[in-house]
């Protein structure tokens, strides 16, 4: 007698862990205040930081002696900050958004300080590379804490004045940098990060408190690595080609092959990458590419002209920092006026797509108005040709976020808008890059044309000096900056006129406007609302019909999951006290609804949507509208391949989820790829099951989270295959012999009857030992190593003779 052992190589299966039912308490008031203040005011030091350079630049490079790397003091930050804001995205689910923002600020005030000390132009553009690290995490931080942080019928009006923070910093950046830069010195648009950064970092340390992380997995460290290198080499190229080194030269040519080719790993890692940092998915999606393309052109336009034109103005027209910050109000104010008023007016007509067609076409009217600035030209004709030009970015920024989240499933709103924003900030950095080479090839060529040889160093002229040289030299200096910054607007035209075209292709998925959303009862056969949601009278006492066009105090809000996302299609139904239905409506495409009332009194607020768990609220009306947020749990989603224990994708496979009662939710087959997806699910434990032919069927338990998409995995081992032959001591096959399959435990697993060619086969074995056994003749044993998913073959001798 012998021993068969089946070896097999068991799949390292690690399940989803359950989120905590329960986290911290709510913080009072007083901490929310105080805690929401510090926030703002980081992220205003962030924000600010984009912008405060660009008055003080003249007087950095002049002292740092660094005309030829001017571009880079405002390129560094913006790279390094757009290449962090996936990351931290990513950092924040998976090791709680506290401590990692507790290490972006931290770094951003280092970089902060580090800057300010600078004694050269290449420690600027490092420390500056340093503190955009820093500031990335501070920018996309500060929104998800204030989702952790409050309950969400009051996170509308918070998150509204973090984009007034944003506002408030477009316009203050350059004043700001302009009244540092006169009163104390260029090295405080940096020192000042430092004392208010401190105080925020102590009390986001002592008063913050958030939930623990339940996101379980790992960073894609490498889809990280390969989108920063990817990056850097384009916004080099884009400095370097054709400037500094010719484009045919070694360094352009691998920057170029750099960049290509860590764009394509990244694509391929990011298909496979089980979290990863951008999913590809979005690229699929028109509208995603049209709103990503029409932003790396209006990123391109804003971030150019509000970096030189300051220094245009200073050099050319010899005024104080301040003052140059003055005049880039009307772009400033042109950005804020357009966003606020083209949103009132998407908000009531529920359309579009016209704006940023519009909004392109009016930037590239400003460039081109700009393009003709002369050393005369009266300062309220700049500030109408600057006015042109903000408006038209203002018409544009906000409606590619609103076109994109309207498009994208509510679980790909956080990467969507997070790619969008990359894009946009990797248009505005390779443009800043690539018009300051411009900029400073064409001074260099100018200027010895008008001064000869006679010309003081170039770089380390600042704005008062230039006006306190000799009067040819001064002159020589101001005609050559006069030709040089308007001459590098023409280069913005075909980028601007390719967001025109590209903008034109948007398609528009129109928004149920927040305030005409309204409640509409049971409709009459002769007004039909097309909006109505058409429900059962029941026995009770019917409901007179109420117009809602009728003047009635309000209840509105949003539907939105566990995470923030939107709920768009929810059916939301209002009853009074006596359960008698006073209004019903649904939310649209953004998840925002409006229900009509009666009149002041207590209701009860339900709403419903397909895949969510319904909801039901209670809501106090008095005298003004109320604000009320509803969130729906489930709506989960579980996908993952199904693959053998050699990584080989498994096709048509049969896939089953059963829930805690041993019930089968739903089955599924796999794709091509092994693919497969589960959508509408309630959060909660499940078991998944899968199997298929000439496959040992596998089962796993999972856990599903609400409003997120699980994924897992499931392999599959092929059972092992015994089989062979029963002889004779001759060697003749011996027909009629009976072979049994013991396993360890001594179980028959199966038994077989040779026929006249004396073979036997066992199929579909699980690992482990057996013990074959022939009779009819003196038994004999062999012992075999069987692989799981395998095929052994071993004939049977038996003792007697022929």
């Amino acid at each position: 007698m012998g021993a068969i052992t089946l070896v097999k190589d068991e799949p390292a299966t690690t399940p989803a862990t359950p989120s905590p039912a329960d986290g911290p308490p709510r913080p009072g008031p007083h901490r929310v205040r105080l805690v929401f203040s510090a926030l703002l005011l980081v992220l205003l030091l962030a924000a600010l930081e984009q912008m405060v350079v660009a008055t003080a630049l003249p007087e950095i490079v002049g002292e740092l002696h660094g005309v030829d790397r001017m571009s880079w003091a405002i390129t560094a930050y913006l790279l390094t900050a757009t290449v962090t804001l996936p990351v931290y995205g990513s950092l924040g689910e998976l090791r709680g958004r506290k401590g990692v923002f507790q290490f972006a600020l931290a770094v951003f005030v280092a970089g902060s300080a580090l800057a300010g000390s600078s004694r050269s132009m290449d420690q600027l553009i490092a420390f500056r590379a340093l503190q955009g690290v820093g500031a990335g995490g501070l920018m996309i931080g500060v929104q998800a804490i204030i989702a952790d942080l409050l309950p969400s019928r009051n996170r509308g009006r918070y998150l509204g004045l973090v984009g007034a923070v944003f506002g408030l910093a477009s316009v203050a950046g350059p004043l700001l940098g302009g009244r540092l830069t006169d009163h104390l010195s260029w090295r405080w648009c940096f020192y000042l990060n430092v004392p208010l950064g401190l105080l925020t970092l102590a009390v986001v340390t002592f008063a913050l408190r958030l939930p623990k992380p339940t996101a379980k997995g790992r960073l894609d460290v490498l889809g990280t690595l390969l989108l920063a290198v990817a990056s850097t080499c384009l916004v080099l190229l884009a400095g370097w080609g054709g400037t500094a080194h010719a484009w045919d030269s070694r360094l352009v040519l691998a920057l170029a092959a750099g960049a290509v080719a860590a764009t394509v790993l990244f694509l391929v890692v990011e298909r496979f990458a089980p979290q990863p940092l951008v999913p590809l998915r979005l690229f699929r999606d028109p509208v995603f590419v049209v709103a990503g393309l029409t932003g790396i052109a209006v990123g391109v336009a804003l971030f150019t002209t509000a970096t030189y034109l300051p220094t245009q103005l200073r050099m050319v027209g010899g005024i104080s920092a301040t003052e140059s910050g003055l005049l880039m109000l009307p772009m400033m104010a042109g950005i804020v006026g357009a966003s606020v008023v083209s949103g009132r007016l998407i908000g009531h007509t529920g359309h579009y797509r016209t704006y940023p067609v519009l909004g392109s076409a009016l930037t590239a009217l400003g460039v081109w108005l700009l393009s003709r600035l002369e050393t005369d030209t009266p300062r309220l004709q700049f500030g109408i040709w600057t006015a042109v030009l903000g408006a038209g970015i203002g018409m544009v920024m906000p409606v590619l976020i609103l076109a994109v989240q309207n498009s994208v499933r509510p679980a790909d709103l956080g990467p969507a808008t997070a790619a969008g924003n990359y894009l946009r900030q990797m248009g505005g950095s390779v443009g800043v890059a690539a018009f300051g080479a411009l900029l400073t090839a064409r001074l260099a060529e100018r200027l010895p044309e008008r001064a000869g040889t006679v010309l003081p160093d170039p770089g380390s002229l600042t704005p008062d000096l230039v006006h306190a040289l000799p009067a040819p030299l001064r002159d020589a200096h101001v005609e050559a900056y006069a030709e040089a910054m308007p001459g590098i607007f023409p280069y913005l035209t075909p980028v601007l006129v390719l967001g025109i075209l590209v903008a034109c292709f948007l398609k528009e998925k129109t928004p149920v406007p927040f305030d005409e959303v309204r409640a509409e009862p049971a409709p009459t056969p002769a007004v039909r609302s097309p909006r109505a949601l058409p429900h059962p009278s029941g026995g009770g006492t019917p409901v007179p019909p109420r117009s809602p066009y009728v003047p009635a105090v309000p209840v509105r809000g949003t539907v939105q999951q566990s995470d923030g996302a939107v709920v768009p299609r929810a059916a939301l139904t209002l009853i009074d006290a006596t359960g008698r239905q006073t209004g019903r409506g649904g939310s649209g495409e953004d998840g925002r609804y409006a229900l009509s009332t009666p009149g002041p009194g207590a209701y009860v607020l339900i709403a419903t949507a397909g895949g969510h768990q319904p909801q039901a609220v209670s809501v106090t009306v008095g005298d003004r509208p109320v604000e009320v947020d509803i969130v729906l749990g489930g709506a989960g989603r579980l996908a993952g391949v199904v693959r053998t224990t050699d990584g080989r994708a498994v096709s048509d496979a049969t896939v089953t989820l059963t829930d805690v009662h041993g019930e089968v939710v739903v089955t599924t087959r796999s794709g091509e790829e092994g693919e497969y997806l589960i959508t509408e699910l309630v959060a909660g434990e499940y078991t998944l099951a899968a199997g298929a032919h000439s496959y040992r069927p596998a089962a796993l338990p999972v856990v599903v989270r609400a409003a997120r998409e699980t994924r897992q995995d499931v392999e599959l081992a092929g059972g092992a295959v015994l089989r062979g032959t029963v002889r004779s001591g001759g060697g003749r096959p011996v027909e009629d012999a009976r072979v049994t399959l013991l396993d360890a435990a001594g179980n028959v697993v199966d038994t077989i009857t040779t026929g006249v060619d004396g073979t036997f086969r066992f199929v579909d074995l699980s690992s482990g030992e057996y013990t074959v056994i022939a009779t009819g003749y003196p038994p004999v044993a062999t012992v075999l190593q069987v692989a799981a998913g395998g095929r052994a073959e071993r004939d049977l001798h038996l003792g007697y003779a022929d």
